[in-house]
């Protein structure tokens, strides 16, 4: 059983995951990007799905979810450029877990004493370990309504997320190149708003307090 205090442990696991430089803005208005974006881009795609997020006061450094509840990923920020951040995401798995795989998601949620086995059976075997022996790990289901756009190798997303019963439009860019990424930036007129990855909004406020911030 894990103990009731975070340890923050540099994950050691040597998995490679391709990075990208990304920008998420959560504007409070009506935002002129979002016209820009459907009326310039391509649509690539449209999807609705319920994504939980295993929040931790490292979430804006490494964050752990539930992709559409059931596909493990663990995503790590590198060194920002500018007001991009840069992530790769080393783990995206289906359930069972390996028991290496449980170790890299212990590490990742600063957890010391680890996971129990069983927790790597299925989606609700780690959400009930969780709940039982971390509980300063708290669960955060973000449901998500969201259409893709492209232009070239930017990729980008406007979506409604639904966190808590309380609803925010966000709008995001990904992309290999981070010119391409900064001139995306530039064109849709995001450069005045801040970047704010999920787990930035996501991170518990009192975890962050009560444990130091990553």
């Amino acid at each position: 059983m894990t103990g009731g205090v975070f340890v923050r442990i540099e994950p050691r696991d040597s998995e490679a995951g391709e990075g990208r430089f990304e920008f998420r803005a959560w504007p409070r208005r009506q935002s002129r990007a979002a016209t820009r974006l459907q009326g310039q881009w391509a649509l690539e795609s449209g999807e609705s799905r319920a994504d939980i997020y295993l929040a931790t006061p490292f979430s804006p450094e490494t964050l752990v979810k539930l992709r559409d509840g059931a596909r493990l990923e663990v995503k790590r920020r590198g060194p920002d450029l500018g007001v991009l951040q840069f992530w790769t995401c080393p783990v995206s798995t289906p359930f069972p877990l390996s028991r290496r795989t449980l170790a890299v998601v212990a590490r990742a949620l600063g957890l010391a004493g680890g996971l129990q086995p069983e927790a790597g059976l299925s989606p609700a075997h780690l959400l009930v370990d969780l709940a039982a022996s971390a509980p300063q790990v708290m669960p955060a289901t973000v449901r998500k309504a969201r259409l893709v756009f492209r232009s070239g190798s930017c990729r980008a997303e406007l979506c409604r997320a639904t966190v808590r019963g309380r609803s925010r439009l966000t709008l995001a860019l990904d992309d290999p190149d981070p010119a391409s990424a900064l001139c995306a930036v530039d064109s849709l007129g995001l450069g005045g708003l801040p970047n704010r990855s999920y787990g930035d909004m996501l991170r518990p406020r009192r975890l962050m307090q009560a444990g130091g911030g990553a």
